[in-house]
């Protein structure tokens, strides 16, 4: 893939100076270090594409301050609706919804449960929010295929889930009843 050769020529010219920029414009060296991660993402994708940049540096300078300016935006929409002096407005607003205390109780198990595809597509899709597409890409399968993967994580998942809820009202039903006599 020639575009791999040219995005890793792109890195070893270009990522400090990125760095050094991203950081000042989003003031976190984590968050820069995001930043210059998915600008080398969008690169990649871009060369895969057959974009060919004129200037190279310019180029990739304009991708880096765009995903600044998005993270900067979804930052502040992140504070907006988390601020702590928000709580008591959204408690107001919205009720919380009716939840066991321990729900996800045996997720690890669950996950543990799946093929490795499985679990990469769920995790991909549902924790790191990829689309379809996206997430085709990263397991270099067909959005179609990624669709029945995903929809067989999510069933794997469910009845994951499902067997620890079904062991512990069994255990529960056993606790209540009544102990048998020893004499």
């Amino acid at each position: 893939m020639p575009e791999v050769d040219a995005t890793r020529g792109l890195y070893e010219r270009h990522s400090a100076k990125l760095l050094s920029h991203c950081q000042h414009r989003l003031g976190s060296r984590e968050e820069a270090e995001d930043a210059v991660q998915m600008t080398f993402i969008n690169a990649f994708r871009a060369l895969g594409r057959g974009v060919v940049p004129e200037m190279e540096a310019a180029w990739l300078f304009a991708i880096a301050e765009n995903v600044c300016l998005s993270r900067r935006r979804s930052s502040w929409r992140r504070n907006r609706v988390e601020s702590p002096t928000d709580f008591g407005l959204i408690e107001n607003i919205v009720p919380c919804p009716i939840r066991q205390r321990d729900e996800l109780i045996g997720i690890e198990a669950a996950l543990a449960g799946m093929t490795e595809m499985q679990r990469r597509a769920i995790l991909l899709r549902e924790w790191q929010g990829l689309s379809y597409r996206e997430v085709a890409c990263e397991l270099g399968l067909s959005q179609s295929a990624v669709e029945t993967l995903i929809f067989r994580a999510r069933r794997s998942l469910a009845q994951g889930l499902e067997q620890p809820r079904a062991a512990q009202a069994h255990k529960a039903g056993n606790a209540t009843a009544p102990a048998a006599s020893l004499d």
